[in-house]
């Protein structure tokens, strides 16, 4: 199976577990799909989604992780509280509550951001998607070939942006 056809069956999957999830009925806020579910470069069963969620606490995560719990066998969860000096970065807009879900064949990543500010994630992903054949092509050489890789330093270096 050639990359690109690996990618599209990863797509398809990625978007039945999506669905089957019921992000929308499990938390009170808009799932938004982000990274390679959107951009449809996947190489790994790797699902990112992100919640503008200003009014989130951990009680009603943990609720929301449980109707998850019901809709696909959850084997761990990683839940992080990344709020005040445990944000990832110094900006106060990064404050976020940060799930990662494990089944026994996908990683599911669950961003809830307690600022609403713009975000790259979906524009990042839109031009990713836009991508000529020939990139596009490149970036699932280069993801698939570095196990650690930085995915954004990918898209940065094949399609020239920031």
């Amino acid at each position: 199976m050639s990359l690109v056809d690996r990618a599209q069956a990863l797509q398809a999957e990625a978007q039945e577990l999506y669905r089957r999830l019921g992000l929308r009925t499990a938390f009170p806020w808009e799932p938004v799909l982000i990274g390679s579910a959107l951009s449809g470069l996947m190489v790994d069963r790797d699902l990112d989604v992100m919640f503008d969620a200003p009014d989130a606490n951990t009680a009603t995560i943990l609720h929301g992780l449980i109707a998850l719990d019901r809709a696909v066998e959850i084997r761990s969860v990683d839940f992080r509280d990344e709020r005040g000096n445990r944000r990832p970065t110094p900006a106060l807009t990064d404050e976020r509550y940060y799930a990662v879900l494990h089944t026994d064949t996908w990683k599911i990543d669950l961003t809830f951001w307690l600022h609403v500010v713009e975000r790259p994630h979906v524009a990042d992903a839109y031009r990713v998607r836009d991508a000529t054949a020939e990139q596009r092509l490149q970036i699932l050489r280069l993801k698939d070939n570095m196990p650690d890789r930085d995915s954004s330093a990918i898209y940065r270096t094949v399609l020239g942006y920031g």
